[in-house]
C-alpha cells in the first residue's frame, strides 16, 4: 500500500469519524446552520481522500 492509498483512506476515515461525533452528540447527519464547522470538513477529508485513492489507481507508473 504506497503512502497516497494510506492517507487517502486516513482522510476517509477521519470524515466517517466527523460524521458519527456529529450524530452522536446532535442526533441528526448534517446541520445547516452548523456548515462551516462539522460539514466543511467532512467534506473536504472526502474530497482529498477519494482524489488521493482514485489519482492512486489511475497512476500507471506504479
Amino acid at each position: 500500500m504506497s503512502s497516497r492509498s494510506k492517507i487517502g483512506t486516513l482522510f476517509i476515515f477521519l470524515g466517517l469519524l466527523l460524521i458519527i461525533h456529529h450524530y452522536v452528540f446532535w442526533n441528526r447527519l448534517f446541520d445547516v446552520c452548523d456548515v462551516l464547522h462539522h460539514e466543511f470538513f467532512e467534506a473536504v477529508f472526502f474530497t482529498a481522500g477519494i482524489t488521493l485513492l482514485v489519482s492512486r489507481c489511475t497512476d500507471k507508473k506504479e
